[in-house]
């Protein structure tokens, strides 16, 4: 019999409660039926020294598929009675509920609907006055409550009522406590305050035991003294240590085999001298990068399955903020029908409408940040776009401090480690303030990083510069594709003048193969491409198997997509993006306007489980649009003129209108107008015969400010979404 999908899972912890366990049941059952959902019961007999487990074995047989049993041997408490509970559930959400009937099952109901109107992570029922007894164990209670609120800085009418509801992934997280308790059961508000969750309160009733007797009946005054004791511990742990993040939570869930190389007691003490002074040569992230480092160190080697489960954990935790605290979301699913509950998986994605820069634009002062972030933990990020129009957004510190640690973990595959001579092809400190600039540099001399401003080479200073990089001997050169085969072809002329780094790392821009094979025989050793923006940093990495870009899943879902559908393996779309980090300014299916190749979802040779995208085909600004419906990115034309380079030094193709456009040529040594003709030829070839093309010869084409070269500019409007064109890639058709 296959059993329907349950929503709701009751874990009822159970000692010696045979007496209640009848109606609990009827009841709770009653408030599947009325809310019209699936539902379970589970109950946990926990070492009952009376008929407790026969009665639960009775209720199974009565109900099978609705209630679930466990049985411990031993008594082992009521943090222990949930963790089996939750091991055995099924449900979307988890509710815990006292067996005694003095929560009354039927507020299931309320905890349900203020968990889903208020779109928080956590609902807890707090015990209400009306009708309460106040006895011993009341006063003890609320001074106790008194003393939560006091040291963690909470507000709860009282914190330690054990009636909550909450998603069965967040109820496991909330579980995984390090130190040894008593009664753990009473910080599981603390744990969520802690974590990060959203919570709402809710008043409930509470009625007086009617049978059987409570185990702390007799223990009050002992119990309290314990429960001082589990204070202090539990200052230790949500107070003055750091909680996990979301995926070191995960990993204690889903335990991996961490097979990073271990560093030497040498580089081990650079590393820590290096935090240690972190914070003074750093304005907006902290030395927390460590704990970023340490946990994706660990996810790198999750399995891909296990992987997807932590990226759909973390998009739903982005989801339900998003909805709750960001307007500009909220609005756009309430247009479309949709609740955060709609949004569970990856698969669900399809659901939300995607976000362009345009959007970002019209929204960006107006209701597309979130209205609950911290405005001096967020940093502004501008950028003038691939073709020159500005575009601004925001991220906040932990997602900066997340990137922080991809980067170096991506770095780290090429078998570069930390403390070695680096050399970066890149600015280093454009749009810094002088005490920023101050800064960065000090950091790339603890880091023993060489800047290189790329914008500033010519052929007049490469010598000089190659002879800088020679003299430093780096372990890793890192920069811009377009420098980097720049360089490489002054190299294929003038020689090395000893240039040999372990591995090189290609950014910033797309990586044609004949230029990956260039800079590889120019500085003999691989290279390594990184798939980035401004908005995201780095977003995929190739690693020593240099079998496609792996996605830096932790952080980020990408979508490769046409027609609003993902694209079958080897085909081209475009990419989409859900950054699951940055809450300050949430980008949920961002169209960031580049074009990718989808890889089919297999295991990497290198063992890592994050998904893959192959060759990236550039920017969406970068189509060129043929006469006849046709579409070719921008790195059709480098692919084209590889072997042309001694007639053709330099080029930029840009269209502004439909079936025009300018080829602009820097002349090579050995130009001649049937190399021309033969190259209008192969364009037309791909572009339809009736493409007009203006030749334009100048004597450079400057790289813009930051020491990037734009290959391909297209000022005509692609929705590569709804288009329908076919895109030509490099290599189809024997070119």
């Amino acid at each position: 019999m296959t059993l329907p999908d349950v929503e709701l899972s009751v874990i009822a912890p159970c000692l010696n409660e045979e007496l209640n366990i009848p109606e609990l049941t009827r009841r709770i059952l009653g408030v599947f039926e009325k809310g019209g959902f699936a539902g379970e019961l589970i109950l946990i007999d926990d070492g009952s020294t009376d008929g407790t487990a026969r009665v639960i074995r009775a209720m199974m047989a009565a109900h099978p598929g609705q209630v679930q049993g466990v049985f411990h041997p031993q008594n082992r408490g009521m943090a222990a009675a949930w963790k089996s509970g939750a091991g055995a559930a099924r449900g979307r959400l988890v509710a815990t509920i006292d067996s005694d009937l003095q929560y009354q099952p039927e507020d299931l109901l309320r905890l349900r609907r203020a968990l889903y109107e208020h779109s928080v992570d956590v609902v807890q029922g707090w015990r209400s006055w009306v009708g309460r007894v106040k006895d011993e164990r009341y006063h003890i209670s609320r001074a106790f409550n008194f003393m939560l609120n006091g040291a963690f800085g909470m507000q709860l009418q009282d914190n330690k009522s054990g009636f909550v509801m909450c998603a069965r992934e967040v109820f496991q997280d909330l579980l995984t406590y390090e130190g040894r308790y008593f009664y753990w059961q009473s910080f599981i508000m603390v744990a969520a305050h802690a974590k990060g969750y959203d919570y709402k309160e809710i008043e409930t009733l509470f009625e007086q035991r009617k049978a059987g007797e409570s185990f702390l009946a007799k223990k009050a005054a002992q119990a309290s003294v314990k429960s001082v004791f589990d204070l202090g511990k539990a200052l230790w742990e949500y107070q003055v240590t750091r909680p996990p993040d979301v995926a070191l939570q995960f990993l204690r869930r889903h335990p991996v085999v961490d097979r990073s190389p271990e560093k030497s007691p040498t580089r081990a003490l650079r590393w820590r001298t290096y935090m240690a002074a972190f914070n003074q040569t750093h304005w907006m992230i902290t030395r927390d990068v460590e704990h970023y480092y340490e946990t994706l160190q660990k996810t790198q080697w999750l399995s891909p399955s296990a992987t997807r489960e932590l990226q759909d954990e973390k998009l739903r935790r982005l989801i339900r903020h998003a909805y709750r605290n960001v307007p500009y979301y909220r609005a756009k699913m309430q247009e479309a029908g949709l609740r955060p509950e709609d949004i569970r998986t990856q698969a669900d994605l399809g659901k939300l409408p995607m976000l362009s820069k345009a959007d970002i634009k019209q929204h960006l002062f107006f209701d597309i940040m979130s209205e609950n972030h911290d405005k001096s933990q967020v940093l502004r990020i501008s950028t003038s776009g691939s073709t020159g129009e500005p575009f601004v957004c925001y991220a906040d510190r932990a997602q900066l401090e997340f990137r922080w640690a991809a980067t170096l973990r991506a770095q780290e595959w090429t078998g570069y480690q930390f403390g070695d001579p680096t050399v970066r092809l890149w600015h280093q400190t454009i749009g810094m303030s002088a005490a920023q600039a101050a800064k960065e540099r000090a950091d790339a001399i603890l880091s023993n990083r060489t800047f290189v401003p790329v914008f500033e080479m010519n052929d007049e200073n490469l010598q000089k510069t190659m002879r800088l990089i020679a003299s430093i001997g780096p372990t890793l050169l890192d920069g811009y594709a377009e420098a980097l085969d720049f360089i490489a072809h002054f190299v294929k002329t003038s020689g090395n003048p000893g240039v040999r780094p372990l591995a090189i790392m290609s950014s910033a821009q797309t990586l044609p193969e004949p230029s990956r094979r260039l800079i590889e025989e120019a500085f003999g050793c691989r290279v390594f491409d990184k798939y980035g923006s401004r908005e995201f940093s780095g977003i995929a990495y190739e690693c020593d198997a240099h079998a496609g870009h792996h996605v830096v899943a932790e952080g980020y879902i990408v979508e490769v997509l046409r027609d609003g559908a993902p694209v079958k393996p080897g085909e081209v779309g475009e990419v989409v993006i859900t950054d699951l980090n940055n809450y300050c300014m949430p980008f949920i299916r961002y169209r960031i306007g580049d074009l990718a190749e989808a890889m089919a979802d297999q295991a990497c040779p290198c063992g890592r489980g994050a998904p893959r995208v192959g060759a990236i085909q550039g920017r969406v600004q970068s189509i060129i649009q043929g006469s006849d419906g046709q579409y070719v990115p921008g790195t059709f034309f480098a692919h084209y003129l590889k072997e042309l380079d001694f007639a053709i030094k330099r080029f930029q193709v840009v269209q502004e209108r439909a079936g025009h456009l300018t080829f602009r040529v820097v002349k090579g040594g050995r130009y001649s107008d049937d190399v021309l003709d033969q190259v209008l030829a192969e364009f037309r070839k791909y572009l339809g015969a009736r493409m007009q093309i203006d030749v334009d010869f100048v004597d450079d084409i400057a790289l813009v400010r930051t020491g990037k070269h734009v290959a391909a500019i297209s000022r005509i409007p692609v929705d590569f979404q709804r288009s329908g064109g076919v895109v030509v890639r490099p290599g189809q058709n024997g070119s």
